[in-house]
């Protein structure tokens, strides 16, 4: 194992994305799409940890197929992310989130073995990211105009300090190796690690906020 630190933290986060899906299944359908989304993640995880661990043992058409997976995780999770807003967006707004989702992903797809393909999905998946909490500021703000000491929403509150960390583990990428315990990216991984956990607190209050939704509007009817 040739970065067996990167590759450890690597497949804790795949670990802990399963669980995290797991966690969401049997919880309506925009969970479920949380689910899979999770899986994704933990799939590019298991992916990038397998090609930093053993890449120098394997074949190149096997290190590629490696990096065309975890690209592809990566861009499924944004996919189903998006999906996810669309379900949570008024019926008007829909189809156009689907539409920018099915580009996204086709999008991205085309880079195929581009360098930059890798830098280009975790974009993606970070701007998929920023839309939820966008969507999740608009009914908070209609609240705040009402009740200016009205507390945001756990989904908001959850969702919004993810978002944080993800920006401070991203940040840890930038410090120089030379002369750290730890590698960057293992550091990266671990910070990262929290943020995927406040995501998906977000995603489970989101998912009980729609399913009330939902069963209001059957009693409603």
């Amino acid at each position: 194992m040739t970065e067996p630190l990167t590759t450890l933290t690597d497949y804790a986060i795949a670990l802990e994305c399963l669980l995290f899906a797991a966690g969401l299944l049997g919880r309506g359908w925009l969970a479920r799409v949380w689910a899979i989304a999770f899986s994704s993640v933990g799939g590019a995880a298991f992916l990038g940890g397998t090609l930093h661990g053993f890449g120098p043992q394997l074949v190149w058409e096997q290190r590629l197929w490696l990096w065309q997976g975890m690209v592809l995780a990566l861009a499924i999770a944004s996919f189903c992310i998006l999906v996810a807003v669309a379900l949570l967006v008024p019926q008007r707004w829909r189809v156009g989130v689907l539409i920018l989702a099915i580009a996204k992903l086709a999008w991205v797809l085309r880079l195929d073995t581009s360098p930059w393909a890798f830098a280009i999905s975790v974009a993606d998946y970070l701007s998929a990211l920023t839309l939820v909490l966008l969507v999740q500021l608009r009914p908070f703000g209609r609240q705040h105009r009402r009740s200016p000491k009205q507390r945001p929403n756990p989904d908001l509150t959850w969702m919004a300090t993810g978002m944080v960390i993800s920006g401070l583990a991203a940040s840890i990428l930038l410090i120089p190796r030379q002369g750290l315990p730890l590698s960057p990216l293992a550091v990266y991984h671990l910070v990262q690690m929290v943020a995927l956990y406040c995501i998906y607190r977000s995603a489970r209050v989101m998912g009980q906020i729609k399913g009330r939704d939902r069963r209001g509007m059957a009693g409603d009817d």
